[in-house]
């Protein structure tokens, strides 16, 4: 592949990344989470930190992809090279957005996802994203899959050897649950994403509903079905069990079609705000979701 057709790949997909998180974190109401107007259940930070976050983790999107679209060997060496920039980009955004935590679990999701879009690029040959479909985001869902097989174990592996303040956060509640999280979610090919909330996603672009209607339709049906170590690390199971229904109460009752959504929505995140509640990580599988729509033009 010429260096000009992966330097417009590369920048294309990052750019489809990065607007993805940008219409998550501008997506207004959502209960407990940063919008436009409100910080949810978070103090220190507000849809400017978020703006900023998304700006500094521009360029090592475009590095995801251009390993992936540059890498000569198998999935498994090139989940092992991202792993560098992931470490680069994290530090970055620290840097920007001085040590507040906006997307480093998003960039682990992005890192994965956009050097397998690259990688699959590469190997079709594909030199544009035109007529790109659902089938081809199957394919690189596979590639994710094969980087990532054996994720939970490796990483989780030696972990009882650490210093018990040395362990992040995701690390402590396998430890205490079990619970793997968004690896978890990754090695299994985000299937919460794929078997949930794209398809629903596509039964509603027939319909006379906004965007911003269309995508909180989406979070809700996430965050009814997710596994949010955001929620577990903040609360504990009980509380997401607390979120799961909550959220399955709106899908079930179709609030999204009544005049009065968003008032359900504020009143929600009045609930979630008292009881520190913030579905994080079910924010970052909306953005994932957001990325395989813009590939495939549905939005």
């Amino acid at each position: 592949m010429k260096k000009e057709i992966k330097e417009k790949l590369s920048l294309k997909l990052a750019e489809y990344a990065q607007q993805s998180i940008l219409y998550e974190a501008i997506l207004t109401p959502k209960p407990g989470l940063v919008d436009a107007v409100d910080q949810g259940s978070h103090k220190d930070m507000n849809v400017f930190t978020f703006i900023d976050s998304s700006t500094s983790l521009f360029k090592s999107f475009y590095d995801y992809v251009e390993a992936g679209l540059s890498c000569e060997y198998d999935e498994k060496v090139l989940f092992n090279e991202i792993r560098k920039i992931g470490i680069e980009a994290e530090k970055h955004m620290f840097e920007t957005t001085k040590n507040i935590n906006t997307h480093k679990g998003i960039n682990f999701s992005f890192g994965i996802i956009l050097a397998a879009s690259g990688y699959y690029f590469n190997t079709k040959a594909y030199e544009n994203i035109t007529n790109f479909n659902s089938d081809d985001s199957s394919e690189i869902i596979n590639i994710v899959k094969k980087m990532t097989c054996g994720l939970v174990e490796n990483d989780f592996k030696n972990i009882h050897k650490k210093e018990k303040e040395n362990l992040t956060n995701g690390e402590k509640l396998y430890l205490k649950t079990g619970f793997s999280g968004i690896r978890g979610e990754v090695e299994s090919g985000f299937p919460t994403v794929f078997n949930l909330a794209l398809p629903r996603l596509r039964q509603t672009l027939a319909l006379e509903m906004s965007l911003e209607r269309k995508l909180l339709d989406v979070l809700f049906h996430i965050m009814s079905k997710s596994s949010d170590s955001n929620v577990v690390n903040r609360g504990g199971l009980e509380t997401l069990e607390f979120v799961n229904q909550e959220a399955n109460n709106f899908v079930e009752n179709n609030i999204i079609f009544q005049d009065n959504y968003k008032e359900k929505i504020e009143e929600m995140n009045k609930r979630f705000k008292a009881k520190n509640i913030s579905p994080g990580g079910s924010a970052d599988l909306l953005s994932v979701t957001i990325y395989f729509a813009l590939l495939e033009s549905l939005l």
